[in-house]
């Protein structure tokens, strides 16, 4: 007898269709629109982790990805990071005990999502593009989850980040030139013994054999 296949959850998704249902409430992610979404394998595993989690252990479901997000306090308000993942911060410079601050690329982007949440308690998928002092673009995917705490169900808000880095037009000529420069410094290439020398056309191979007999 064949096992029942098992259909992965559906994305949740930021939108204010027809799949929206009271705060706090179970939300129906058949219901739910599917025109924005989260790609990042990452984002996409969390979203399904607190999709799966257990009333009341939403918290300790998303422990795993601890090391890949920060968790904001204060959502509405001072939004306050309360810990953050050391591979975050090492990258965004983000501080656990400081606020989040609306600076343009990622920091407005996380002070809007976690806004976002604690209006209406859902993921929020997000996206936004950060300058790196050496030249490099950071491209930013995110997903803001509510956390509830007691009554308040977004008391507290995991953002999970993703990020890859590319590199500016700039960085790419700049890498380009550095690389020519390196090459041109190792000199020309020394001539090497041919492994498997080939027979002149000049040598008269029947007429050698004959006089070697």
């Amino acid at each position: 007898m064949s096992q029942p296949i098992v259909q992965p959850p559906v994305p949740l998704v930021a939108d204010e269709g027809p799949g929206r249902t009271a705060v706090g409430t179970t939300w129906s992610p058949a219901l739910l629109p599917r025109s924005v979404t989260v790609e990042r394998r990452l984002t996409n595993r969390a979203l399904a982790t607190w999709q799966a989690a257990p009333p009341g252990e939403t918290a300790a479901a998303m422990a795993p990805f601890f090391d890949h997000s920060l968790v904001v306090a204060d959502p509405a308000g001072r939004a306050v990071i309360e810990s953050v993942g050391g591979p975050v911060a090492a990258r965004f410079g983000l501080v656990a005990g400081l606020p989040l601050l609306r600076d343009p690329g990622l920091g407005e982007e996380l002070v809007a999502a976690c806004e976002l949440v604690a209006l209406q308690p859902m993921p929020i998928p997000f996206e936004a593009s950060v300058n790196d002092p050496i030249g490099a673009q950071i491209l930013v995917r995110g997903l803001a989850l509510p956390l509830p705490l007691g009554d308040d169900p977004a008391a507290l808000v995991q953002v999970v980040l993703s990020w890859r880095e590319v590199l500016s037009k700039s960085a790419a000529r700049r890498l380009q030139a550095e690389l020519a420069q390196a090459f041109a410094s190792l000199g020309p290439a020394q001539a090497t013994a041919e492994p498997f020398p080939t027979r002149s056309a000049n040598i008269d191979v029947i007429k050698i054999t004959k006089n070697c007999r």
